[in-house]
């Protein structure tokens, strides 16, 4: 009887270190062993709120942008009155050129068709260009859109 019951305490002592060994490095899903590993930090990214501004210029002439066929185009990012030359970015990473994709009127890097259909494109004596923050940037439509962004599209 001694026997038998050393024989039941060296199983039992057997399977719980197993268990318990097995409930430290890996658990059960669906059939399959799965490693037991820390849990991580889901990171929660704080909404995107932020302003930005632009102009368009087109040999001396500012354009505006009260027609309400600009305002309000997208969730993401757009304009609306009272100040139309205010852009509200609302997602994060959004382009220049994403934004302007929003607007009924076509921008790329040498030209611009207006929502007038007007197109003034670059040539030899007049060129389309992009000054971002007081800088002349080429590639600003390729840039995502940053806090208190300045662009200004000039035809001259």
């Amino acid at each position: 009887m001694g026997r038998f019951f050393l024989i039941v305490i060296l199983i039992v002592t057997v399977i719980f270190g197993v268990y318990s060994l097995k409930e430290n490095s890996v658990y059960w899903q669906n059939g399959r062993q799965i490693p037991n590993e820390p849990q991580k930090e889901t990171e929660v990214s704080a909404p995107i709120d932020f302003t930005a501004r632009f102009e368009i210029f087109t040999k001396g002439t500012r354009r505006i942008f009260t027609d309400s066929k600009y305002h309000n185009l997208s969730s993401r990012v757009y304009i609306q009155n009272p100040d139309p030359g205010v852009v509200y970015v609302k997602d994060a990473g959004v382009t220049w050129n994403e934004f302007f994709k929003t607007l009924p009127m076509s921008l790329n890097k040498d030209c611009l068709v207006t929502g007038t259909g007007q197109t003034f494109c670059s040539n030899e004596s007049e060129k389309l260009r992009f000054i971002l923050n007081n800088l002349d940037t080429p590639e600003a439509l390729d840039l995502k859109i940053k806090p208190n962004d300045y662009l200004v599209v000039r035809f001259e």
